[in-house]
């Protein structure tokens, strides 16, 4: 098991962003859009992010995020022990892991 520490965030009922801390069980090549795909489908539906679904060939860089304190592609970026995730630094927050302009 690993433990994810996933910045939160809606502007439209926060005050400021959060983090909510998952486990998450820790599986061989996982990468963080594993992480992230095992949370929306068993244990929180609304955590909001690009999925695999938008692109999976490092091409349109929309799941670009802040891992560990280091910019990488969550599709690609694979997890080896404990994380926190945070959306990209000076972009606009739409929600949680989702910025405006990528």
């Amino acid at each position: 098991m690993i433990r994810a520490r996933i910045s939160r965030f809606d502007p439209a009922t926060d005050s400021s962003p959060h983090y909510q801390v998952y486990d998450v069980p820790l599986e061989p090549r996982m990468t963080v859009m594993d992480v992230l795909d095992y949370i929306y489908e068993n244990l929180d539906p609304s955590l909001a992010y690009n999925s695999h679904t938008d692109c999976h060939r490092r091409v349109c860089t929309r799941c670009n995020m802040t891992v560990n304190n280091e910019a990488g592609l969550a599709c690609h970026t694979e997890v080896t022990g404990d994380i926190t995730i945070d959306p990209l630094p000076r972009f606009k927050v739409i929600r949680d892991l989702v910025v405006e302009g990528l």
